[in-house]
């Protein structure tokens, strides 16, 4: 495998793939809502959460096991079998039970919005989708290039849309998923040219290899569904209880705020390989430097929530209809210190990860979801938009399990008092 030339320019290539993505939620989602009907709009986004989870089954964690398999790689026949199995693995689950479930909730809750049938392409790049690949071989800006592909065409179809007064439902989901549309069968595509002058000695062997490697991620899969639910079942639970207007409003603002976790999330994830060393080798030092992150994180929240608390009017003005903004005016200071706190889950996932406690990993990560809902469900009954303050408590919770963890070790002698 190549070596990477540096660490700068990964890390930038990661961070522009991430804000191209981050443009469907930060910049289309708030247009449409300006020129098409909140009615539309919602159901298309709450129908996108639905879909998500589907897209987390089918990538079924391969994403994070396949680049540790590729370490371990000794040619480059290795190299191209493993990468091969991972997208057979993926088009198994697309057409089996994924396009089962995608169908019977299609017939159940969507009957006869045909637009909401445009969502299987995004279901397909996620199947295809080599990205992970790429970065293996610190190939960064390719995906970028592929990204930036599908925001341009997002962009077109938006003006053109506009233009023609045709903004119908299948423009929207189109516009919404074309960038990770454009990712997915771009990146497998890069993918393919790198592995097409290697010889694999046996097709069986892939297929072997992709049925081990689902068997061997599924609590893996399990607790990234459970992480994402702590997230956006907001959204769900909104929809079930509000109007068009308020649920649009929600998800909307959901939607961005769940988009800044994942930036700060990615930034997290590109040290995490500094962390895993220091937790093995220098525990202490591993402590120390969580600290320092976990205070970074909950003080970037407080400044937040101070100048959503001077500003946040006129910004939601700017970012959704007077009449949409209004609906969540009183949980934006809620929500900016919910963004504060979100990296908590994912540093007590990967303590537990680097501990070799996988069967916590699924615990952690349900206990949180349990806290969510129980906190959050029986508040959103007299105010759907309050469902936020459950997702403030799940996070607590995961704070509260880490500074457990750390008392442990230092009971344990493993930290010096």
């Amino acid at each position: 495998m190549p070596k990477p030339h540096a660490a700068l320019p990964a890390l930038v290539g990661q961070m522009l793939l991430m804000s191209l993505l981050g443009l469907s939620g930060v910049i289309f989602v708030p247009v449409l809502l300006r020129w098409v009907d909140v009615q539309l709009m919602a159901t298309v986004l709450v129908a996108q959460v639905y879909v998500y989870y589907l897209v987390v089954f089918v990538q079924f964690g391969l994403g994070w096991s396949g680049p540790a398999a590729l370490a371990r790689a000794a040619s480059p026949a290795a190299v191209a079998l493993i990468w091969r199995s991972t997208v057979k693995a993926k088009l198994c689950l697309l057409v089996g039970p994924a396009a089962l479930v995608f169908g019977v909730g299609y017939a159940c809750l969507a009957s006869g919005q045909w637009h909401l049938l445009w969502f299987v392409l995004l279901l397909a790049a996620s199947a295809l989708n080599s990205n992970w690949f790429l970065q293996a071989q610190y190939d960064f800006y390719s995906s970028v290039g592929y990204a930036a592909l599908g925001v341009g065409a997002s962009t077109l179809m938006l003006s053109s849309g506009a233009n023609w007064h045709a903004l119908d439902g299948t423009w929207v989901v189109l516009i919404l998923v074309m960038p990770q549309v454009c990712l997915g069968v771009g990146s497998w595509w890069r993918a393919c040219q790198s592995c097409a002058n290697t010889a694999i000695c046996a097709e069986s062997a892939a297929v072997l290899n992709s049925l081990s490697m689902l068997r061997k991620d599924t609590p893996l899969v399990a607790s990234q569904l459970l992480l994402l639910a702590s997230t956006t079942s907001g959204t769900l639970v909104v929809s079930g209880l509000a109007n068009e207007n308020t649920t649009a409003a929600y998800a909307a603002t959901e939607k961005f705020f769940n988009l800044s976790a994942t930036v700060l999330v990615g930034l997290y994830m590109a040290m995490y390989p500094r962390f895993a060393d220091w937790f093995y080798l220098k525990r202490a030092v591993y402590w120390q430097k969580t600290k320092h992150l976990m205070l970074s994180a909950l003080m970037g929240g407080v400044l937040l929530v101070a100048l959503l608390h001077q500003y946040g009017s006129w910004l939601m003005a700017v970012y959704l209809p007077e009449t949409l903004a209004q609906e969540v005016l009183p949980v934006l200071l809620p929500f900016a210190l919910w963004l504060g706190l979100c990296i908590s889950q994912h540093v007590l996932t990967s303590y537990l990860v680097l501990a070799e406690r996988n069967h916590m990993v699924l615990l952690a990560n349900a206990a949180v979801l349990a806290v969510t809902v129980l906190v959050g469900y029986p508040l959103a009954r007299h105010n759907p938009v309050a469902w936020v303050y459950g997702m403030i408590a799940g996070q607590v919770l995961a704070l509260v399990w880490l500074l457990q963890l750390y008392c442990k070790d230092r009971k344990d002698q493993v930290v010096p008092a």
